[in-house]
């Protein structure tokens, strides 16, 4: 009995050393690159979650069906009809904002999940050692009994 736990702290122990130990060696080649741009990242994210840019956000995606609609409508008239495309525009803006607030929430969690990545990595590499040597030693335990 202690040998088969020993085998299944000791394998995973090695695996999750060795997957601990390569995500970090991975992660420190573009650690420095990511949180470069952290500063940036962050005020884009700030920008983009303000309530100025979200309820301008709201604002234009609420009005795009009216200003379709209205588009539509000067789009023959003399006069006003070089209006009809901006109105028509109204939508895509709204669409293309809408990604860009998408977008930087997505960029902001990356990088403070690279942020705190080191620690768990290293978390996972003590965890991973412990396991091997507990398993280690279950075997040799087990072995040694007649």
């Amino acid at each position: 009995m202690a040998s088969t736990a020993g085998g299944l702290l000791l394998s995973f122990g090695l695996c999750l050393l060795l997957a601990s130990l390569g995500a970090y060696i991975i992660l420190g080649q573009y650690y420095g690159q990511v949180m470069e741009w952290r500063g940036e990242v962050e005020r884009i994210y700030e920008l983009t979650h303000s309530p100025a840019y979200e309820a301008s956000m709201n604002a234009l995606e609420a009005l795009s069906p009216v200003a379709n609609w209205l588009a539509n409508r000067i789009s023959w008239v003399p006069g006003i009809s070089q209006y009809a495309e901006p109105l028509r525009r109204i939508g895509g803006a709204a669409s293309y904002m809408r990604r860009i607030y998408e977008a930087s929430e997505s960029a902001y969690h990356a990088v403070r999940a690279v942020e705190a990545a080191p620690k768990l990595l290293e978390y996972g590499i003590a965890a991973g050692l412990a396991l091997t040597v507990v398993g280690v030693a279950l075997i040799a335990r087990a072995r040694r009994k007649p």
